[in-house]
């Protein structure tokens, strides 16, 4: 297991004049995350801090700001397009979103997922503190099975479950954004591990087989292990089963719940990986047979395949693609 360095950004209004903060936070914002208008509700004028880093392909960060509010217009869309899918997680105060004809007001614990393809309105009371995760489109609907996100999904945290999965996302991203440079594994295990537990949440809200806590543990566990052995060809549930700390069979009812194998499970997030190496410019250097080995395929054949299968282009012919 490879360990990544994580760089991370600032910004922050407080040592700024308060008639310059608004046009500042605009800026800074436009150049870092997303283009939008500001405008601030607070009589102290508008302080607000984010930190921001990259994980693979998604971008975290955390905001802290007192009482604003952010619009991105269809003119801001055309002008700054952003092909990304925004994930909210409230951490303190009180947050709301209106979004094509929708709108939700979001407290303590809830999630948010919203489309920035779309136009948005969203503002926070003083004071407020989240978490967010801009996701690629294209990453959202290979890896979460969505396509679009019709309207703003406000995810409350009903079911212990669900308060599981937002404690172990919430603490993963923090100790990503306040702890070391030097992350104990690689940037593709974490990206994994984020996107399994939105899946998660996502599943639950819209009326998935609710698990316990405790079998929902096992099974974030096991989904962790997978993600950060992906390149072991001998992967197997008995090997993951006595990692987790139970039965095989358990393990195996565990992945039916959610509608998915293990194997297929596995497979599933070897070809994402695969696939994002070979877009990876860092990578052009390795050939699809090298990819293919890095990512736990013993064969080269069968990786070109199932790949195809997947993603309807053979290996070669994405990273040909991807060198133009």
């Amino acid at each position: 297991m490879t360990a990544s360095t994580l760089h991370r950004y600032s910004i922050n209004t407080a040592p700024v004049s308060p008639e310059r903060r608004v046009s500042y936070w605009e800026e800074e914002c436009r150049a870092n995350l997303v283009g939008f208008r500001c405008s601030s509700h607070s009589d102290d004028g508008l302080l607000a801090h984010q930190t921001c880093l990259d994980v693979d392909q998604l971008r975290i960060g955390q905001t802290t700001a007192n009482a604003h509010v952010i619009e991105r217009t269809p003119d801001m869309i055309r002008a700054f397009p952003r092909e990304s899918i925004f994930v909210n997680v409230i951490l303190s105060g009180e947050t709301f979103v209106y979004q094509r004809g929708h709108c939700a007001k979001l407290q303590q614990g809830d999630v948010l997922i919203y489309d920035a393809r779309y136009p948005y309105l969203v503002g926070g009371a003083d004071t407020f503190n989240l978490l967010h995760i801009d996701i690629p489109a294209e990453v959202f609907q290979t890896q979460l099975a969505r396509a679009d996100v019709k309207k703003p999904i406000h995810i409350a945290m009903a079911h212990s479950t669900s308060r599981l999965y937002n404690r172990t996302l919430s603490r993963l991203l923090l100790g990503l954004i306040d702890g070391p440079a030097e992350a104990r594994c690689s940037n593709e295990v974490l990206h994994q591990q984020v996107c399994d537990l939105l899946g998660a949440m996502m599943g639950q809200s819209e009326g998935g087989p609710a698990l316990s806590a405790l079998s929902a543990g096992h099974l974030l566990a096991a989904k962790a292990y997978i993600s950060e052995h992906l390149d072991d060809e001998e992967l197997h549930a008995l090997a993951i089963a006595r990692e987790v700390g139970i039965s095989e069979r358990h393990l195996r009812r565990l992945f039916a719940a959610q509608g998915e194998s293990i194997s297929d499970y596995v497979l599933a997030r070897r070809l994402d990986r695969a696939r994002q190496a070979l877009l990876d410019p860092r990578l052009r250097r390795c050939t699809v047979a090298e990819t293919a080995y890095r990512c736990g395929f013993a064969s080269h054949a069968h990786f070109s395949r199932v790949f195809k299968q997947r993603f309807g282009v053979t290996p070669g012919e994405l990273l040909r693609g991807s060198q133009h």
